[in-house]
């Protein structure tokens, strides 16, 4: 049997089906494609997302176990850069600590709020998460 029997009789596929077929398939791929790629890079931007989170939580438990008078913020000077993370590069922190100033003279002078703000950059830009929370000195 020669190559012309074999397309002759059926058994066989012409070029037009074989082109049909790659054309199809690459229309499937293609956005099959897209799409991990888009799953890749939003993973990515979740872990980064996530560890700011654990980062500012992490701040804000420091501040929870530092006595009340020592709770201040960092940097002290609000002009100074965000203060980076030894073991995470990319990733800075300020901060902020506010006293309260309502109109409560028993809550006055004892309760503070305490902002952690991480800062983190990923391929849309630079991004931030806060965290905050109230300090108690009783």
């Amino acid at each position: 049997m020669n190559v012309a029997n074999f397309c002759k009789d059926g058994r066989g596929f012409t070029l037009v089906e074989v082109l049909i077929a790659a054309v199809i398939l690459v229309a499937v791929v293609i956005p099959l494609m897209a799409s991990f790629i888009n799953a890749t890079r939003w993973t990515a931007e979740a872990q980064a997302l996530l560890t700011a989170a654990n980062l500012a939580q992490g701040k804000l438990e420091e501040a929870k176990n530092k006595p009340y008078v020592e709770v201040q913020n960092e940097p002290a000077d609000s002009g100074q850069p965000p203060v980076p993370f030894a073991d995470y590069p990319g990733y800075t922190c300020r901060i902020t600590v506010s006293e309260y100033t309502g109109n409560d003279p028993d809550i006055r002078g004892h309760l503070k709020t305490v902002t952690a703000t991480v800062y983190y950059e990923t391929l849309g830009g630079q991004k931030t998460v806060s965290l905050t929370m109230d300090k108690g000195d009783r």
